[in-house]
């Protein structure tokens, strides 16, 4: 892709979540066409899904809605190969919505905890 193409996806983008901002409708659609569009999938599928890293570029919808395109067996995958479940307590869920909760909930807390890792700013020397 050239410079050009980039822009011009970027300008859609931005156009759609401003959209989305201002209509809880539209929000609703922009979320149901990205998560059919398969754009969310270039995060992995499966036990590869980088559940972390949508977080962080998409937000918890984005993150909640690539989680609800997977089946249960690949929220399992997710939960196990991310040990979001050390206690296997979701050993006996059949619900995806607990997992997509405890998926959520975990890479939050992860992401948090990644942040906080990261060094303050170059800036930060002056204050």
């Amino acid at each position: 892709m050239n410079a050009h193409d980039v822009e011009q996806m970027n300008i859609l983008f931005k156009r759609m979540a401003d959209a989305a901002k201002a209509d809880p409708a539209v929000a609703d659609q922009v979320r149901d066409a990205l998560a059919r569009s398969g754009l969310l999938e270039v995060f992995g599928a499966g036990e590869t899904l980088d559940v972390v890293d949508l977080l962080d570029a998409g937000g918890e919808e984005a993150l909640r809605a690539r989680l609800r395109q997977c089946s249960l067996a690949e929220l399992r995958q997710i939960v196990t190969a991310n040990k979001y479940d050390e206690e296997k307590e979701s050993a006996r869920w059949r619900s995806a919505n607990k997992f997509i909760e405890l998926i959520v909930e975990r890479a939050q807390k992860q992401l948090a905890e990644e942040l906080a890792k990261q060094p303050a700013s170059a800036a930060s020397w002056m204050l």
